[in-house]
């Protein structure tokens, strides 16, 4: 049996290219991502799509493929007037500060929106034409919200999964985003998301049901067609390399210089990629603070802040070099001497085997981003220091503070606070030697390596448990055009998910134009009922042709073609509304935006207008309390999409399509079609005796429920007119 091969698609390639007379040359670059799938590249066939990071020209293209062939890795080449608006406009100016919070440093560019479409087009092409039906694809970070959507897109089936490495912003940040629908729906293209904390993945199903109108399911949402599983899964290092680098030669220099530098003084650690939402400007002023509120520590501590160049060419970045270069030269300047520097400042990367020795020396790493995905320098320190102990203080707006119980976390914005646990650290070990090893043993226990096969692991069943043995429905093709087209008493049944699909935010929406004439088509060649919670007088607004069956459950009715509205029973709600009404209105007032209905013999609680996170919680109450309320009486409670309802026991769609079924016994064909929600006991009426002369159809999602699928109303609508052409054929 084949192993799957796996295809990792990020904004850039695991190597670093140098061009030269001869051409491009290719050397693998370190990282992270690169570590953590180093293992998988052993185990499975493996292929890594990537912008090479520049503009290369079309002469250049074969012989730099040829290049990455051997490093396991392809290019996407990226046309030289998309470069600027995908990666520095979209990427760096737009997405980046609003997914870490700052929305006062976010630009929206509509260009740099069309050129980040086009190279996630651009992805999507090379990606599809590559992938093989076994592989799986995992896609990363903010740079391609939009694959895994243009994957489906382009009838890529496989299982897709996303990683997002960067926080998600809580859905009042998120929804400033003016391309707010699309980057969602692309991200929802997966069949897993993953985030680095828990926060982030419930601000990414928050924001998919206000912004899109997407349901909650028990381990993540379902929009349209897709349910997509969302999960925090925290990537971890690579500790066994930084043991070995803490043995290296250079790491142990730089623990022996500066030992011998600092002798007698406490060493405290900032290591950051030089960018806004570090809090390296915030940590400086902390540093500050503990000089002038603590004296004693005067010339007694030094900060060692290594800041490795990040987009410099960026204003926001060079205006944040001046004011980082200004708060380190009046601190040296106010607490310094000819011979002593309080702030070592270092504005320049630095081998990682020095970083390790860095690490070793310091008796506190000092880490206070202001909003980071995860923050590994904080795993790294924790690493180096595995047997000496040490102390980590730590910003709590970071993915690792839910993953460091030892750490001491801070509020970086609170300077007083942060020089307070400075001051506390120094005096004494922040973090017990027991608290200590628990972070060494979550480091070491939740490594990059298991990370990447974990995250792969969930991939693989998650994509495997929502590809049910389901058909799409295909009325023009065998076997399913012969039983349709030679049939002469057809029956058709239709439930309510196809009437309406309300707007988010909107109360209520009407049945597509293109429905209603097709009914009516429809009803000239079979006996077409349309099962709905509508009452009759609004189905009849909606459907004007006579020929058209409608069955109302709100009215308890029934009106053939043809015919005449038809009681099922004498029912009245009124003794349901003395037991439930109080309690209906009571959740009425304290969800604004719900309402309630009272039908024939049943009653409906909906919050389609509501806040839909507060919605949902009161609605799983609401469930429970009229379960409780209605024990012992004849009826029973139903939650479906954004409603609650209570209907009397033994009448429902189920019960409507039985009594169709006896009334129709003679029809040679029987097409079921519905939500995979609400219309779900339609398909669960159909008897036995019946299978081999029907079909059974789920819109929205595959279900176990129904024979075959359709992923929209567009879809269902082609296949049904294409079914009234064969019979005008036929005719």
């Amino acid at each position: 049996m084949q192993t799957p091969g796996l295809i990792v698609a990020s904004a850039r390639l695991p190597v670093s290219l140098t061009q030269r007379d001869a051409g491009w040359e290719a050397a693998p670059s370190l990282g992270g991502l690169v570590t953590a799938l180093l293992w998988v590249a052993r185990r499975r066939p493996f292929t890594w799509f990537g912008w090479p990071g520049t503009y290369v020209p079309d002469s250049d293209h074969a012989q730099l493929r040829a290049e990455l062939d051997k490093h396991g890795s392809k290019p996407v080449f990226i046309r030289q007037t998309d470069i600027e608006g995908f990666h520095q406009s979209f990427s760096n100016q737009t997405l980046w500060p609003l997914f870490h919070g700052r929305i006062e440093r976010t630009r929206f560019d509509a260009g740099g929106w069309h050129s980040y479409r086009a190279v996630n087009d651009a992805f999507a092409e090379a990606i599809a034409a590559s992938a093989q039906p076994a592989d799986v694809i995992w896609v990363h970070d903010f740079q391609l919200t939009l694959l895994p959507a243009l994957l489906r897109q382009r009838g890529v089936t496989n299982p897709v999964g996303f990683f997002m490495h960067t926080p998600f912003p809580a859905p009042e940040t998120y929804r400033a985003l003016p391309q707010r629908e699309p980057v969602l729906e692309g991200m929802l293209g997966a069949d897993l998301v993953a985030f680095n904390a828990h926060e982030y993945a419930a601000n990414f199903r928050s924001a998919a049901v206000r912004v899109l109108g997407a349901e909650f399911t028990h381990e993540g949402v379902r929009f349209g067609a897709r349910q997509t599983r969302v999960a925090a899964l925290p990537i971890g290092i690579d500790p066994e390399k930084i043991a070995e680098m803490g043995e290296s030669r250079e790491a142990r220099q730089e623990l022996a210089s500066l030992q011998v530098t600092y002798a007698g003084l406490k060493i405290i650690v900032g290591v950051d990629r030089f960018d806004y939402t570090k809090g390296i400007v915030e940590k400086l002023r902390a540093f500050e603070q503990l000089l002038e509120t603590y004296p004693r520590w005067r010339h007694r501590v030094v900060l060692i802040q290594v800041a490795a160049p990040s987009r410099m060419t960026v204003s926001d970045y060079q205006h944040l070099k001046r004011e980082v270069d200004e708060l380190v030269g009046r601190i040296n300047g106010r607490y310094g001497t000819s011979s002593f520097m309080p702030v070592v400042y270092v504005n320049q990367s630095v081998s990682p085997a020095r970083l390790t020795g860095l690490y070793r020396a310091a008796d506190i790493a000092l880490i206070t981003p202001v909003r980071d995905g995860m923050n590994l320098v904080a795993l790294e320190y924790v690493a180096a220091r595995a047997e000496r102990g040490g102390t980590l203080i730590l910003s709590e707006f970071t993915g690792a503070a839910h993953c460091l119980p030892g750490a001491r976390l801070v509020n970086p914005y609170n300077t007083d606070e942060v020089a307070a646990a400075l001051a506390e650290c120094l005096e004494r070990p922040g973090t017990s030697p027991e608290q200590f090893r628990s972070m060494v043993r979550f480091v070491s226990e939740n490594t990059a390596t298991w990370w990447s096969g974990h995250f792969l692991g969930q991939l693989e069943q998650t994509a495997g448990e929502s590809r049910h043995p389901t058909a799409r429905l295909r009325l023009g093709t065998m076997p399913l055009a012969g039983m349709a087209h030679k049939a002469r008493r057809p029956l058709l049944l239709l439930g309510d998910g196809l009437l309406h699909l309300p707007a988010p935010g909107s109360a209520e929406g009407r049945p597509d134009p293109r429905l209603v004439r097709l009914l009516t088509d429809l009803a000239s060649f079979a006996t077409t009922y349309v099962v709905s919670g509508h009452t009759g007088e609004t189905l009849e607004e909606w459907f004007t042709d006579p020929r058209v069956g409608l069955v109302s459950e709100h009215n308890l009715a029934t009106r053939p073609p043809g015919g005449t509205w038809q009681p099922h029973v004498l029912a009245s709600s009124s003794s349901l509304k003395d037991l439930v009404d109080p309690l209906l209105r009571e959740f009425v007032r304290l969800t604004p935006g719900s309402a309630v209905e009272y039908r024939a013999a049943g009653a409906l609680w909906h919050f389609r207008s509501a806040e839909p996170d507060h919605a949902h919680l009161q609605a799983r109450e609401l469930l429970m309390l009229l379960e409780e309320q209605l024990k012992g009486q004849p009826y029973t409670v139903h939650r479906g999409k954004r409603t609650v309802e209570i209907r009397p026991e033994g009448l429902s769609k189920r019960h409507a399509v039985t009594r169709l079924l006896d009334q129709y016994a003679d029809a040679d064909w029987l097409l079921v079609v519905g939500d995979e929600t609400t219309d779900e006991p339609m398909c669960e009426a159909v008897p036995a005796s019946w299978r081999d002369r029907t079909v059974t159809c789920a819109m929205g999602a595959q279900t176990p429920l129904a024979t075959t699928w359709v992923e929209s109303l567009t879809e269902l609508l082609d296949e049904l007119e294409g079914l009234v052409q064969a019979w005008r054929r036929r005719s």
